[in-house]
């Protein structure tokens, strides 16, 4: 995903920009983006070591989040969008995903 989001970044800018104006879209994504989140809080709330503490974390941001676009209002979603919805955010961001992806990778495999 990360990867996706670098190559065709200004194409997400559109896509993401138009979350707030499409109010179902919103719920479903933020419903789903919730159950995921709470998914791996329940299942894997570990902290002991730094990949396990990653993915917990990332459970967190998940639910934080998600909650956050099914109670914040419309104009204040739509301000904390715009302020990301930038193509050097969706680089910066993309170039993270892929970090982290690489690391939980490597250590889920037994490279490092």
């Amino acid at each position: 995903m990360g990867a996706a989001i670098m190559i065709r970044r200004r194409y997400f800018v559109p896509v993401f920009g138009a979350f707030v104006e499409e109010r179902l879209t919103r719920v479903v994504m933020s419903t789903i983006e919730l159950l995921a989140g709470l998914f791996l809080v329940v299942a894997h709330n570990v902290w002991s070591s730094p990949p396990a503490a990653i993915i917990s974390l990332l459970g967190w941001l998940a639910v934080i989040e998600a909650t956050a676009y099914l109670i914040l209002p419309d104009d204040l979603v739509e301000k904390v969008i715009g302020t990301f919805n930038t193509p050097a955010w969706y680089l910066g961001g993309g170039l993270f995903a892929i970090m982290i992806g690489v690391y939980l990778a490597g250590s889920g495999f037994g490279w490092w």
